[in-house]
């Protein structure tokens, strides 16, 4: 029978762990070599729960914002991690919470360093888990969390337009859908009845929305299961995150689209790099580590390259530079930062450059956008309300020409 140990070695200071084959409990007690270390539990292989196995926590509901600032305040104030970790995990208010704390807690109770914790957790982005294993090497935690709260920021700002920018389309659209699917289902069909006994030549513009409106009531149980199953997979994609991929991968197939949507992945790029080459990282470790940013297929491949350039001894503002991964002003804002040693800094200010400049693209697309597609859906849905009342004018101008 095999059995589940974890004992602490007389030279380390990290639990190991290890299988030992016995008949029972007690006969691993006594074969035990002190030597060896401290025995620390002794179960059964069937039951035991190596770190290896620690599965990360499926569905969302975390905010890694919110923990880091959490996190910093308490071991700023002189708490371990583990104590710090202990104390967030007597708040049990929060379920997603919860379940994050206690894996943390298991990690860490096994002898895992934090950064190894949250990697096993599943829960936390490769650039947090990035920067925490670096400072671990400096003592440098605090810090790590507060640029990832830096990095976080910035993100929440761009998103934040982005989805502002998106609203206000997306109201004007579904309320003008609204208001067009009530005339077609339920005024028109009640004017066609009075149209039927006018004499006279109707306009085709009437007789087109007379038509759409009795086929769309004729096939009202089709219409509205289509609706339905439109509905039921946009609530799919969102869900499985295919809607984002999709609205992300859009901007790729239309170039003018392309070369501003590319801001925002920049900008997440190097504040992303910013974060780990303050963390010690190397240019090299740091764009491997960025390659975990879902940035697409394109910044992958490119960011390869970079990291082939650079192995061949070009500079790193050179490497990315022929990967594509700047324009002429980063590329000679990389090259001041090699020669002066600011090169986080220069990091940081790339980051914020093309951050700005894709909020202006998205705030000179809204005021372009908006009015646009308010006109379209004003001109759709009075283009009904006028074809319904064409015949009214036309029989109110025949009793005008009778008198």
């Amino acid at each position: 029978m095999w059995f589940q140990v974890r004992y602490l070695p007389a030279d380390a200071r990290q639990v190991n762990e290890d299988a030992v084959q016995a008949n029972d409990e007690s006969q691993v007690l006594q074969q035990w070599d002190a030597q060896r270390g401290v025995l620390l539990s002794v179960q059964a292989k069937a039951q035991a729960k190596p770190r290896a196995s620690v599965r990360p926590l499926a569905g969302g509901g975390f905010d890694v914002a919110w923990w880091c600032r959490e996190l910093d305040t308490l071991v700023s104030a002189g708490m371990t991690v583990v104590e710090a970790i202990d104390t967030l995990a007597q708040d049990r208010s929060d379920a997603a919470r919860r379940n994050v704390h206690e894996s943390l807690w298991r990690s860490l109770q096994q002898g895992a360093s934090l950064s190894k914790a949250m990697q096993d957790c599943g829960r936390f982005p490769m650039v947090l888990v990035a920067g925490v294993a670096a400072s671990e090497r400096a003592s440098t935690l605090p810090a790590a969390l507060r640029d990832y709260l830096q990095y976080d920021q910035l993100l929440r700002r761009l998103r934040r337009q982005a989805v502002s920018a998106a609203v206000y389309p997306a109201l004007v659209t579904s309320i003008g859908a609204g208001v067009a699917l009530f005339l077609l289902f339920y005024v028109i069909p009640r004017f066609s009845r009075m149209y039927g006994d006018l004499r006279g030549q109707l306009s085709t513009g009437t007789e087109f929305v007379l038509w759409l409106s009795r086929g769309l009531n004729d096939h009202a149980w089709a219409v509205a299961g289509a609706l339905l199953a439109v509905l039921s997979i946009t609530l799919w994609a969102w869900h499985r995150g295919l809607l984002i991929h999709w609205a992300l991968a859009l901007p790729d197939s239309i170039g003018p689209l392309q070369r501003q949507t590319d801001h925002f992945r920049l900008a997440k790029l190097y504040q992303a790099l910013a974060v780990l080459f303050k963390g010690g990282y190397t240019v090299d470790q740091a764009l491997a580590t960025a390659g975990q940013l879902h940035l697409g297929t394109r910044f992958d491949r490119c960011l390869s390259q970079a990291r082939r350039h650079i192995a061949n001894g070009r500079s790193a503002s050179d490497g990315l530079a022929l990967a594509g991964l700047t324009d002429l002003t980063d590329q000679r804002l990389l090259a001041a930062g090699e020669r002066t040693g600011g090169f986080e800094a220069v990091l940081r200010s790339i980051a914020e450059r093309h951050s700005l400049a894709f909020e202006v693209f998205v705030e000179r697309a809204t005021r372009i956008v908006e009015p646009v597609l308010l006109l379209l859906v004003a001109s759709i849905v009075g283009g009904l309300v006028v074809m319904m009342y064409m015949p009214i004018f036309d029989m109110a101008g025949g009793l005008g020409v009778t008198r």
